[in-house]
């Protein structure tokens, strides 16, 4: 039976038993399964993968067919199906940070596979509980669950699974501060997972030396730590484990003092957050940057970005990070000048901690008055155990007021810090080069790889149509072969120019409209050439200066689509006039490739690969593709997207 375990990392964590695929890969790959699929057992199963891949991408989509699968695991009754429907719930509500409905869903997958005798279903399903507890900071639960768990997977020999729950003790060791013994789980969790080549699971784990590392202030250590881990989240296109590490990156930079390089982080983050719409990690990294605005002393800045943080964390009832916040906010309403704001967030801070102390010694009152009342037959210890209720109520009022001290003299040093905050000007001015010189070897490395690309590639595939055309005159083959060759040198010929396309992107970095439409023209000058009868038009709205740009990789988008819609005009639509068109909308650009044509219903046709290769460009440059085409009318094929 499948079962999958949620392995956190600081902030965010889980665990996927594939290979080093693309998620967006392996969900269209399933998306093509879902529609061939007939039986609803099959169907069951494709939406639960698909519920566990979008996790990795959207969470929205992720719910939508988590619930999806669930109804119909319903429907067929069976049970099995159905704990694994909620256990795939579960994971995209923590994901998305709505931890109640997570633990619900969990509890609810556990409940039926020990209904069912299942035991491998129940010890992923008190992992995955334990990680619930353990983004609550309830270590004691998290840690029964995930003792319980590795003691199985330990009994019947599941090294892989044995790794993760390390992993995860690691974590939980992490959370109590006890570095060392931390570190000591990730290396060996590390060497299993380097031996397997394991890339997807390393990143996470390097997230979490990467953390240990900045709490105990080996910057330089943390840092390369988190780029190894930002590196193998690329590699898998994991959005998620993307996300976390920009936020720990933002997290490292800050402790380091290096605001700017916090800043660039965190806002990049925040673009990947919000695309798979996780409100958890969005809002931490809002916090990342009211840290870094507050450091440079953008105090009206790093207000807005604590507000909106607190905003949604609140909705998340996650106190404890909204308490930390409130603590951030008391000098940046001081640094304002604004007193009533500040004691407003002193007041909240300190009530916030009273309640957490009164709880606590609400709770252990309660577990003493049970174990009172199940001994009250034995008055002798019923006395005993009331003496050591209150003498405890005594300990926990001194400690409270301890900490009451403790929050006053924490307070009064955050005011201290405030003034010797001049000195940071050199160590920013330091950071700004750092990063100018990160973006020098970047344009570099950039430069090397289309001179490569130029140099080696090209100058192989004008040999391979040089030794063609030599070919063509081999008498005892020339006819049989000749219209073989002519088919392979137009290809290797069509790659040349793909070919130079790229190497002109990858150079330009940014691209101007004027170098832009000189490709589109040049190519439209060509397919005159190829095609006389048919009439190639261009036209570009004066309103588009020339020396505007774009990103090079969004360029190259545009020019593909333009090609292969062209190029499908020529072959399919029999049109006398093929006409492209650039205009500025009034947001964005907008592109129409139109011809007169004998046109299609789109419902009537089965969309080859260059339709649906149109609309994912357009998908990848944040745009817009429409196909509007009627018999008779021509077609026209519509590109909008966002400056």
């Amino acid at each position: 039976m499948k079962v999958r375990l949620l392995l956190p990392l600081i902030y965010l964590g889980f665990w996927i038993t594939t290979q080093a695929q693309s998620p967006r890969y392996i969900i269209d790959s399933l998306g093509l399964q879902l529609r061939e699929a007939t039986s609803p057992e099959d169907r069951v199963g494709i939406y639960s993968e698909l519920t566990w891949y979008w996790a990795m991408v959207n969470l929205d989509s992720a719910l939508a067919y988590g619930n999806q699968g669930l109804e119909l695991a319903q429907k067929i009754g069976d049970q099995s199906k159905i704990a694994q429907a909620y256990s795939d719930l579960g994971n995209a509500y923590n994901q998305l940070g709505e931890f109640d409905l997570a633990k619900n869903a969990y509890r609810t997958a556990l409940q039926i596979r020990t209904a069912l005798g299942d035991s491998t279903g129940m010890a992923g399903s008190k992992s995955n509980l334990a990680s619930i507890h353990q983004r609550l900071y309830q270590t004691d639960s998290a840690m029964a669950y995930y003792v319980e768990a590795l003691s199985y997977y330990e009994k019947v020999g599941n090294d892989r699974y044995v790794n993760f729950i390390k992993n995860n003790l690691g974590v939980l060791h992490e959370d109590l501060r006890n570095y060392p013994k931390a570190l000591e789980f990730y290396e060996e969790v590390a060497e299993y997972r380097e031996k397997n080549e394991m890339i997807q699971d390393l990143a996470m784990l390097y997230n979490n030396m990467g953390n240990i590392y900045k709490n105990t202030k080996s910057y330089d250590r943390s840092e390369e730590y988190l780029k190894k881990a930002l590196k193998n989240g690329l590699q898998v296109g994991d959005s998620l484990v993307i996300s976390v590490t920009y936020l720990n990156l933002a997290s490292m930079y800050n402790a380091a003092d290096r605001p700017d390089e916090a800043i660039l982080a965190a806002e990049t983050g925040i673009k990947i957050a919000e695309k798979v719409n996780s409100k958890y990690d969005q809002a931490m990294m809002q916090y990342a940057l009211g840290n870094s605005y507050s450091k440079k002393k953008q105090y009206l800045k790093a207000k807005s970005a604590f507000q909106s943080a607190i905003s949604v964390l609140e909705k998340l009832n996650a106190q404890d990070e909204v308490s930390s916040i409130q603590l951030r906010m008391i000098p940046i309403f001081a640094a304002l000048n604004m007193p009533d704001s500040a004691q407003y967030y002193t007041d909240l801070y300190i009530d916030y901690r009273n309640t957490l102390t009164e709880k606590q010694i609400e709770q252990f009152t309660a577990e003493l008055q049970t174990k009172y009342e199940t001994e009250k037959k034995d008055q002798e210890i019923a006395s005993q155990q009331l003496a050591i209720r209150n003498k405890n109520i005594q300990l926990y009022g001194s400690l409270f007021l301890a900490l009451a001290l403790g929050i006053v003299g924490y307070l009064l040093y955050s005011q201290q810090k405030l003034k010797n905050r001049q000195l940071q000007q050199e160590a920013e001015l330091k950071a700004a080069l750092a990063q100018l010189e990160t973006q020098n070897k970047l344009q570099e490395q950039r430069m090397l790889i289309s001179r490569d690309l130029h140099d080696n590639i090209g100058a192989q595939l004008t040999f391979i149509i040089s030794a063609i055309e030599n070919l063509k005159y081999f008498e005892p083959i020339k006819e049989q072969l000749t219209a073989r060759y002519d088919s392979i040198a137009n290809f290797t010929k069509q790659t040349i120019t793909e070919l130079r396309d790229t190497i002109w992107a990858m150079n330009s970095g940014q691209v101007s409209w004027e170098s832009l439409t000189g490709r589109i023209q040049d190519y439209l000058q060509k397919a005159r050439q190829s095609t006389p009868s048919i009439d190639f038009s261009f036209e570009k709205d004066p309103s588009i200066a020339g020396d505007q740009t774009i990103n090079s990789s969004d360029s190259i988008q545009i020019l593909r689509i333009i090609q292969e819609a062209v190029q499908n005009a020529v072959k399919y639509s029999g049109a006398k006039v093929v006409h492209v068109q650039v205009r500025k909308s009034a947001d964005g650009f907008q592109i129409e490739i139109s011809d007169d044509g004998k046109g299609f219903e789109e419902s009537a046709i089965n969309p080859g690969n260059g339709l649906y290769n149109m609309r994912k460009r357009a998908e990848e440059l944040g745009g817009l593709l429409e196909l509007n085409s009627n018999p008779g009318k021509g077609t026209q094929i519509t590109l909008r997207w966002k400056e």
